[in-house]
């Protein structure tokens, strides 16, 4: 069962005299005798080559095949088996593993390899930096992306577009705008021209940061360089502008990408409805819905997910029916249903105060084998608080502790509301849930102090804070739900982003 190119370096079995003086696994198997022609030893040699060459190849060819179905570890042990049985692999050996690890962002693995390589006398090239950079890139690690680039140039290596626009990403997926233009200048004092990508990648920095102003500056700038403008770079504009809400400012860009005749994706729409979700417009989300499905693409599980939020932005009465009713429609759609979904229904449902239907659609996630997470038990646990019923809550606590999920200030922050709201009010039991959450590692924030006023009044919520907060200040006035009670949203997690990535915690109290 062995692979071919391991399988051709097994010793050969002379006599007995001979088999002592053949080293195990010593390449084809040969040994010098004094006896053998000059002519003889060099085509023996010059086959000995040829065959390693060839088991090479094929070990290559099967690093490569590894990488590609993403098992990092069966193509590094691969290249561990050929340094064992045949010796030095290439430089291509070693890039393919680099790739392997780069696809599984595996930062630590890519640079054990690169240094295993270069322990071994195997010079790293320039595509074996690069690999190593768009590693650290994907996995947010943008100061190692740039040591590593730095480590390269100062090997007498020149640094290509790729290697600077991998750089320019890096700090552009934090949405660190200085950085990414920093380096877009950087790119051009070398002498490289930046490309598309390159500027794209500014544009996501600025997108990431919400900042639509910036974002259309540079769309404009790369038409200036008379670089072509793709989907990805209207849609990282559209997702500038979603982010600020700005409704009538996405749909132009959208517009203006459908002029110059390039094809919104899946993610381009995702991330217009996500602009009509954050401005609360669900006549305009959903419209849009109907417009990507008009152009035959189908909607996925983030775009049904934004439909959902802009119901619980847009509020009302009707608002958790309607979150409820587009769920069934992806699940009648064959889109995979995830947390996320289920989260954000059970959100509007606790903004809307309908404690049933956000208990309903929780039991109908967890019969879908899905494990709830805090932000579902949290968005749970607010209609509850609500109407005061601290006892419900602190069963949703105890479920929640037996899935090992923690509680978070969100959920703290609904179970002082139920004991704040219950008739009689629960002072005992909203001081002790405060203590425990300070002794689990929690901090109080506004919000939080905020309800364990009401729950235990201004003056033992000031002896509290001098006693365990190191005298924090108790805010004038807790925050107000609109139309009654005070509440806190949940921390309602949305999918968004020109990627369609998960932002995690959307941090709004009402």
């Amino acid at each position: 069962g062995r692979p071919a190119w391991l399988r051709f370096n097994a010793p050969t079995r002379r006599n007995s005299s001979e088999s002592k003086a053949v080293p195990h696994l010593r390449l084809g198997g040969a040994t010098a005798r004094s006896d053998v022609a000059a002519p003889k030893k060099a085509a023996n040699s010059t086959r000995v080559v040829s065959r390693h060459a060839a088991a090479l190849a094929q070990c290559n060819q099967s690093i490569d095949t590894a990488a590609r179905e993403g098992d990092t570890q069966k193509a590094g042990q691969m290249l561990l088996e050929f340094e064992r049985v045949s010796g030095q692999p290439d430089v291509m050996s070693y890039n393919l593993v680099l790739r392997a690890c780069a696809k599984a962002v595996d930062v630590d693995a890519a640079e054990r390899w690169m240094k295993r390589m270069e322990s071994r006398g195997v010079r790293p090239t320039l595509c074996s930096y690069n690999t190593l950079m768009d590693a650290c890139a994907k996995a947010n690690k943008p100061e190692a992306c740039e040591a590593w680039l730095q480590r390269m140039l100062d090997a007498g290596l020149e640094a290509n577009v790729i290697s600077y626009a991998t750089a320019i990403y890096a700090r552009a997926r934090r949405g660190d705008v200085e950085a990414a233009e920093a380096w877009l200048k950087r790119t051009v004092a070398a002498g490289v021209e930046p490309d598309a990508v390159s500027y794209n990648s500014v544009i996501h920095a600025y997108s990431v940061k919400g900042n639509a102003a910036g974002a259309e500056h540079w769309l404009g700038e790369m038409r200036k360089k008379g670089l072509q403008t793709s989907v990805a770079s209207f849609t990282a504009v559209i997702d500038a502008c979603a982010k600020s809400g700005d409704v009538p400012r996405a749909e132009h860009w959208l517009e203006q990408m459908l002029q110059e005749g390039l094809e919104p994706t899946v993610v381009t729409f995702g991330a217009m409805i996500d602009a009509c979700a954050k401005a609360g417009n669900l006549a305009r989300a959903e419209f849009w819905h109907e417009k990507m499905i008009g152009c035959g693409i189908a909607p996925n599980a983030h775009s049904y997910s934004a439909i959902i939020n802009a119901c619980t932005k847009a509020g009302g009465e009707g608002g958790a029916e309607i979150a409820e009713q587009w769920l069934d429609r992806s699940e009648n759609a064959g889109v995979e249903s995830d947390v996320v979904i289920y989260s954000a229904v059970i959100d509007a449902c606790g903004k809307a105060g309908d404690a049933e239907r956000a208990l309903r659609v929780f039991q109908r996630m967890r019969a879908k084998g899905l494990k709830p997470h805090i932000v579902a038990y949290a968005a749970l646990a607010r209609p509850f608080a609500y109407r005061g019923d601290w006892i419900k809550v602190e069963s949703i606590r105890q479920s929640m502790a037996a899935d090992g999920v923690a509680m978070n200030e969100f959920f703290l922050y609904a179970q002082l509301l139920a004991y704040a709201v219950a008739r009689p009010r629960q002072q005992d039991r909203a001081e002790q849930c405060f203590r425990d959450a300070l002794s689990a590692g929690m901090v109080a924030n506004d919000h939080v102090v905020g309800a364990l006023v009401r729950a235990v009044g201004r003056g033992r919520c000031v002896e509290l804070m001098n006693e365990l907060c190191n005298g924090r200040e108790v805010p004038a006035q807790p925050q107000r739900r609109a139309g009654g009670g005070s509440g806190g949203r949940s921390g309602t997690t949305a999918r968004s982003g020109a990627s369609g990535g998960r932002t995690g915690h959307e941090t709004a109290y009402q």
